[in-house]
């Protein structure tokens, strides 16, 4: 009769099991804080990651002013890993972890740190002809008047960014610009492309998220003058195009400010 001795495993092997189960408990263990991942608190760690950029580099900045040796790259690079990161969790959890609707009129994008001019398409609004009514153009600037052609004095510049950027009354009282700011500007060409749902030829129409509000599939003015002083960029939000044209054609706009 063969007698059956039972085997042990080595230190080696049950070493090799415990890790193997470890490893299954961190991949569960990460899977389950993925799932549960909301589209708030994705926006919440990328606004944290946007304020250690900025104290980053306040504190490289210090550095220099202090004659000491500073590495300001060294914070972008840092803050590009950690917004890739939180991307990706995002994109593994399939919620959208990008834009914020402020709820005044404007959107934030925390890929970029813009916060845009969102438009309406209010009745109210656009019989009064509000510069945020989707379907008001405006010019860049005239070809006339200025010591080079197409100076900032079109509509753009003196009816939007005029309304929106007017910061006290008649009286010289403070009344808040729009949203609550006074600096907003147009945005140069390649910010305004980076709002794009998609590089030309971008197969929706019009080429940009929802969230911006009604957006007019057509030509918007970017503050990026062209290789003329006459003419300056503008991206198509029909098919995503960007080229440059006159100055003084009327185009829509849409306006932005650095917000985070």
């Amino acid at each position: 009769m063969t007698r059956i001795v039972p085997q042990h495993p080595t230190r080696a092997a049950r070493s090799l099991s415990r890790l193997v189960l470890a490893v299954v408990a961190l991949l569960l263990a990460a899977s389950v804080a993925d799932a549960a991942l909301t589209t708030g608190t994705c926006l919440a760690q990328k606004r944290v990651a946007w304020a250690t950029l900025r104290k980053c580099q306040g504190t490289e900045e210090a550095k220099q002013l202090k004659g000491k040796p500073a590495n300001l790259p060294q914070c972008l690079t840092k803050f590009q890993t950690a917004l890739a990161k939180i991307t990706a969790k995002a994109t593994k959890a399939m919620i959208a972890c990008r834009y914020r609707d402020n709820g005044d009129g404007t959107v934030t994008d925390y890929d970029t740190g813009l916060q845009w001019e969102q438009k309406t398409d209010n009745d109210i609004t656009c019989i009064l002809a509000f510069p945020n009514c989707s379907t008001r153009t405006f010019t860049w600037g005239s070809l006339s008047g200025c010591p080079f052609a197409g100076c900032p004095n079109g509509t753009a510049f003196i009816d939007l960014l005029g309304h929106f950027n007017n910061c006290v009354n008649f009286s010289g009282a403070p009344v808040g610009g729009f949203a609550g700011h006074c600096d907003w500007r147009l945005p140069t060409v390649a910010e305004l492309q980076t709002i794009l749902l998609a590089p030309y030829p971008c197969g929706t129409s019009p080429c940009i998220d929802p969230i911006f509000g009604p957006t007019v599939a057509s030509r918007y003015w970017s503050a990026t003058s062209g290789a003329f002083p006459s003419e300056a960029w503008f991206v198509n939000f029909l098919n995503g195009d960007a080229d440059d044209d006159f100055k003084n054609f009327n185009f829509y706009v849409r306006a932005v400010r650095t917000g985070l």
